[in-house]
């Protein structure tokens, strides 16, 4: 699912700004998109428990540095130089890895 990229414009009632900003990634979007592009390897639970997370010796997200606040950047960063990635990174947009970010974040609060 590809959200809409263009940017939108707010009003702020009655003063006459604007704040032009792009669409933000929702938190459920996260959800879906870490399901879908993630979750193959690193488990729904982040745990990397799957048979191809096992083969492939991927690394769990269930990890207190993906859990702090600069997590996203730190994500983004990972995701980039990790060859094992390749497949899938075609397919999400560094918005997309700052929304499951969140995701992620909320497993790795869980440990």
């Amino acid at each position: 699912m590809r959200r809409f990229k263009a940017p939108w414009m707010v009003s702020l009632a009655g003063s006459g700004l604007f704040l032009l900003a792009s669409m933000p990634a929702l938190a459920a979007d996260g959800t879906a998109l870490y399901e879908t592009s993630c979750a193959k390897c690193h488990g729904s639970d982040g745990l990397a428990g799957t048979p191809v997370g096992k083969a492939m010796k991927v690394p769990s997200l269930v990890d207190p540095r993906w859990a702090a606040d600069d997590s996203a950047d730190a994500l983004i960063a990972a995701f980039h130089e990790n060859a094992k990635h390749k497949p899938v990174a075609s397919k999400v947009t560094d918005d997309d890895l700052r929304a499951i970010a969140v995701h992620i974040r909320t497993l790795a609060s869980k440990k």
